[in-house]
């Protein structure tokens, strides 16, 4: 649903279902924006779903929904550029935290295919045609970046085989991304979260897990599995 507080879109209503009431239960909540993932556009045809995105709030106040199809697709674009596209080409001058790993991204997609031996040429996505080539927007669509991706992993251990320039950056910014997640994950190891919350260790930097969930590979980032006593147990860095 829209933003409603003018807070840059950090929090958002969400309609969903009460647990363990096996989905015949609808609650209207507020989260935080950066838990959701897979942004796209679905019609609803439900009366009760829209029953309840419509109710009013604590203050008396409808919510607004959007307008058109076109003005919710406009948001869903918006968000993948900034989630996926931002952090991964760079283009932000204060680094952007990296996206959730459960977050569709064709650069990782890209990078997975180079990491796993895929050539160049098993990209799935269309050339871009509209695009003038090799400018930010070209690199923005689903091939570029999923190519950025493969190029850059690829020659991530030897970036000045790459003549594109901007490029060459991007494969450096990720080798050193990856070097100091490597050294946070060794550090990590055997910490409690209290020691972790002592040292300033940000939460942008590491991800918390607990279970067998195996999140994919984040540039930058090191997820780390807790026992029962919030200790350290095991770690994977990007």
């Amino acid at each position: 649903m829209p933003t409603l507080w003018g807070d840059g879109g950090d929090q958002r209503y969400v309609v969903g279902t009460r647990r363990r009431t096996g989905g015949r239960s609808l609650i209207r909540l507020v989260i935080n924006t950066e838990n959701l993932v897979n942004y796209r556009v679905r019609p609803v045809h439900s009366p009760s779903v829209y029953a309840a995105m419509g109710q009013p709030s604590m203050a008396g106040h409808e919510p607004r929904l959007y307008p058109s199809r076109e003005a919710a697709q406009e948001t869903a674009d918006s968000w993948k550029w900034q989630r996926t596209r931002v952090p991964h080409l760079a283009l932000n001058e204060w680094p952007r935290a990296m996206h959730n790993a459960d977050e569709p991204c064709e650069f990782c997609d890209g990078r997975d295919a180079a990491m796993t031996g895929g050539g160049l040429d098993t990209n799935p996505h269309e050339l871009p045609e509209s695009e003038p080539p090799a400018t930010i927007a070209w690199w923005g669509t689903n091939h570029g970046l999923w190519r950025a991706g493969w190029l850059t992993e690829t020659n991530i251990k030897i970036p000045d085989r790459l003549a594109d320039l901007a490029l060459l950056h991007l494969a450096l910014a990720r080798r050193t991304q990856r070097s100091r997640a490597d050294w946070l994950a060794r550090t990590v190891k055997g910490k409690t979260l209290a020691d972790l919350h002592d040292e300033g260790v940000g939460r942008d930097r590491i991800r918390f897990l607990r279970g067998d969930h195996d999140p994919r590979q984040l540039d930058g980032i090191v997820h780390a599995w807790l026992d029962t006593d919030n200790r350290v147990i095991r770690t994977k860095s990007g």
